[in-house]
C-alpha cells in the first residue's frame, strides 16, 4: 500500500480546504512541541526554494513562488496562499476568486460556513462577512502578482501562525518555539526544506516491477510522436541493464508476478494475447489468446490464482460507460465465467464464485450474486433496496461518497459482506451474515469500514469512532479493542497492521502499528509518521517522508534506516525493496 497525494496549481478558482473556527477566535490551546504537530502542519521557509512539509511530508510545489518582505512583514502571492490553505483538511471548503477585471480584490468564499473574506491591494482593512477587519500591512502588487499579508490571511483562514528561527509555521494550534523537542527537529526541518535539488523529470522516471535473484526489473517508458511505449529491462548486480524482448506491443504497469513469472499482456498482430516470462530464465511464453479483446479496448484488470486456476479480469471501455469480464484460462483459451459493470470480489466456495457489481451508471442496489461454476448460473441472492461491497459515507461538508469494499466471506454457508439500505440516505455500510439459499440476511455490526473475519471473529474499523471493534459471526458480544483511529489496515499472518493519526485522515501519514490477533496485544511499531509500509518474509518495512526521510525496516534485530534520501516509489519482493528516489535516477534495491 502507499499513501501519495498531489498538490495542483491555484488557478483562477479553485477549492480550499481549511480550518472553520479562526484562531484567534478559538479558545487556545496549550503550545505543543514542534516534534508533535509537525504531521498537521504546513512549514516552508523564509528563503524559499519550492519545498514545503504539509501534513508531515516533504513536498515539491509545481511553481515557483516569490516569498516576500515589506514593512517586516511576510507577504505571499495568492497562488501560494491558496496552495498551502488547501493542505488543510478539516473542516469546509473554500473558493479563492481572482478575477482580471477586477485585479485588485481577492475572494475568499466558503459557501458550507456562509463565509467570504475579500482582500484588496492597498487596503489594510479586509472584509470579514461584509465586516471590515484591520491588518497591519496592505495586500500589494509586486512583479505583477498580487501578494498578501500571510498572518492576515492566515488567521482569517483559521489559523494560527508562527516564525521559528528562518521557518514559517502554520497549523491549528501553537507550537512551543522554546520546547527542547522543538529545538532538536528545527534544523532537520530547515536543512530538507533548502534541499535545491529539481524532482526527476517525469520522461526520465522508471517503474520498479520486482526483482528475482539477483536482477532488478522494471519499466522505461519510450516517448514518441504517435505515442508511449513500454519497455521492459533487468539489470543484474554489477552488469549494465538489458532490455528484455516481449513480443508485440506490451502494457506492462499492470503486469503481475505470480511465483517466479512475470503476466503481461501485449498487442500481437492487432490481437491481445497473455504471456508470461519465466523470471528464472528469461524464457516468454504464451498463456492464451484474449480473444476478440486487446489493450487498445481497455485494461487489465487483474491476473490472479483461484485454486491453483488461472483468472484473468480484462475491462473494456473507459470508467464511465466500460465493463469488466473474468474469465478462466484453460488450455491457451480464455473461458468467461461471469461479466459485471465493476466487478468487486470474487470468492470461491465450492462450486461457486461469488461476487458484487459496482454499477454505478445503472441499478445499484440488489448487486450481490454468484455463479455456478459447473452450469455457468448466475443469481443474485441480495435484498432488494440493498447496496452491496459498497462504502458509503455522508461527508461533513453534506455530499456523500462511494467505494467498492472487496472484503467478503463465505463461512459455515452465510456469505459476510458490507450492506446499507439504499432508500435511507443515512444507513452506511455495515457487515451482514447473509444466506444464498433463501436470501435471509442479519445485521451484525455498526457502520464499518473495512473488516476482516479470523476463526469465529468478524474485526472491524467502526465508522463513528474510527477505532478497531470485533464480534463474533453472529453479532453477538461486540467490544472495541484498539481506541484510537485505525487507518490504512492490513491483516497479514495473523496480525492487523495499520496506521493512526490524530487528524484521522487516510491520506495523512501515520504511526505504525501492529495488532496480534490471538494476543490481543497491540505494538507501535515505528517511531515516526509512516507514508507507506510493506510487511515482508524478513520483516517490516516503511517509508518516511519528513525530516528525517528514506525507508526504514524493523526486524528482530531492532529498527534501522536504510535509504536516508526521499523514496519516490517502492514494490515489495521476495527479495526486498526495488525502489525508486525522489531526486536521483535509477531504479535501487535493498534486503
Amino acid at each position: 500500500m502507499s499513501t501519495k497525494f498531489k498538490l495542483t496549481s491555484l488557478l483562477l478558482s479553485a477549492v480550499l480546504v481549511c480550518g472553520a473556527v479562526p484562531a484567534f477566535a478559538a479558545e487556545k490551546a496549550a503550545p505543543r512541541p514542534l516534534s508533535q504537530t509537525f504531521d498537521q502542519m504546513v512549514i516552508i521557509p523564509y528563503d524559499y526554494h519550492g519545498k514545503a512539509f504539509i501534513n508531515g511530508e516533504k513536498t515539491d510545489l509545481q511553481e515557483d513562488y516569490d516569498v516576500v518582505q515589506r514593512s517586516g512583514r511576510v507577504m505571499v502571492p495568492i497562488r501560494l496562499m491558496g496552495t498551502l490553505a488547501s493542505q488543510f483538511r478539516s473542516q469546509g471548503s473554500w473558493q479563492t476568486i481572482w478575477q482580471a477585471q477586477n485585479p485588485d480584490d481577492v475572494i475568499f468564499m466558503n459557501t458550507g460556513l456562509k463565509k467570504t473574506i475579500k482582500f484588496k491591494v492597498n487596503s489594510t482593512t479586509m472584509m470579514v462577512n461584509n465586516e471590515p477587519k484591520k491588518m497591519d500591512v496592505a495586500p500589494q502588487k509586486i512583479g505583477g502578482r498580487v501578494v498578501l499579508p500571510l498572518r492576515s490571511a492566515a488567521e482569517a483562514l483559521g489559523k494560527n501562525i508562527q516564525w521559528l528561527d528562518g521557518l514559517i509555521l502554520m497549523g491549528d494550534e501553537a507550537v512551543d518555539e522554546k520546547s527542547a523537542e522543538t529545538l532538536a527537529v528545527k534544523d532537520s526541518i530547515l536543512t530538507q526544506l533548502k534541499d535545491t535539488r529539481k524532482p526527476i523529470a517525469y520522461e526520465k522516471m522508471l517503474t520498479p516491477i520486482t526483482k528475482y535473484g539477483d536482477a532488478i526489473y522494471y519499466i522505461k517508458q519510450i516517448y514518441q510522436s504517435n505515442g508511449t511505449l513500454e519497455r521492459l529491462y533487468r539489470k543484474a548486480d554489477g552488469k549494465k541493464e538489458v532490455m528484455i524482448d516481449v513480443p508485440g506491443q506490451p502494457e506492462l504497469n499492470r503486469a503481475k508476478v505470480i511465483g517466479h513469472d512475470l503476466y503481461f499482456v501485449s498487442t500481437v498482430n492487432n490481437q491481445g494475447v497473455l504471456y508470461a516470462l519465466d523470471l528464472a530464465n528469461q524464457q516468454v511464453r504464451k498463456v492464451s489468446s484474449l480473444s476478440s479483446w486487446k489493450p487498445a479496448d481497455g485494461w487489465l484488470e487483474r491476473i490472479l490464482i483461484i485454486d491453483n486456476e488461472l483468472y484473468v479480469n480484462l475491462h473494456s471501455g473507459d470508467n464511465t460507460m466500460g465493463s469488466e469480464t473474468l474469465y478462466r484460462v484453460d488450455k491457451g483459451a480464455l473461458m468467461e465465467v461471469t461479466s459485471a459493470k465493476s466487478l468487486i470480489g470474487p470468492v470461491k466456495s465450492g462450486d461457486f464464485l461469488y461476487h458484487a457489481d459496482f454499477n454505478f451508471m445503472g441499478k445499484t442496489d440488489n448487486n450481490l450474486g454468484r455463479v455456478n461454476l459447473k452450469t455457468g448460473e448466475y443469481k443474485t441472492f441480495g435484498q432488494d433496496n440493498f447496496v452491496y461491497a459498497i462504502n458509503r459515507k455522508q461527508d461533513a461538508g453534506g455530499g456523500t461518497s462511494y467505494n467498492a469494499n472487496g472484503a467478503m466471506y463465505v463461512k459455515g454457508g452465510y456469505v459476510y459482506v458490507l450492506g446499507y439500505k439504499d432508500s435511507d440516505p443515512k444507513d452506511e455500510g455495515s457487515v451482514y451474515k447473509i444466506n444464498p439459499a433463501d436470501k435471509t440476511q442479519v445485521k451484525i455490526t455498526p457502520a464499518a469500514g473495512p473488516f476482516w473475519i479470523v476463526e469465529d471473529q468478524v474485526y472491524y474499523v467502526d465508522s463513528a469512532t474510527g477505532y478497531l471493534a470485533k464480534t463474533d459471526v453472529n453479532g453477538s458480544q461486540p467490544k472495541t479493542v484498539v481506541s484510537r483511529k485505525v487507518m490504512n489496515a492490513e491483516l497479514l499472518n495473523g496480525s492487523l497492521y495499520y496506521t493512526s493519526n490524530v487528524t484521522g485522515s487516510s491520506s495523512n501519514p501515520g504511526v505504525l502499528y501492529q495488532y496480534d490477533l490471538k494476543n490481543g496485544k497491540e505494538t507501535q511499531r515505528s517511531d515516526k509518521p509512516v507514508s507507506s509500509y510493506y510487511i515482508g518474509k524478513d520483516g517490516i518495512y516503511y517509508l518516511a517522508n519528513g525530516y528525517d526521510p528514506g525507508m526504514y525496516k524493523i526486524d528482530a534485530k531492532g529498527s534501522a534506516r536504510l535509504v536516508s534520501d526521499q523514496v519516490q516509489t517502492a514494490k515489495l519482493t521476495d527479495e526486498g525493496m526495488v525502489y525508486t528516489l525522489t531526486y536521483k535516477e535509477g531504479v535501487y534495491s535493498v534486503k
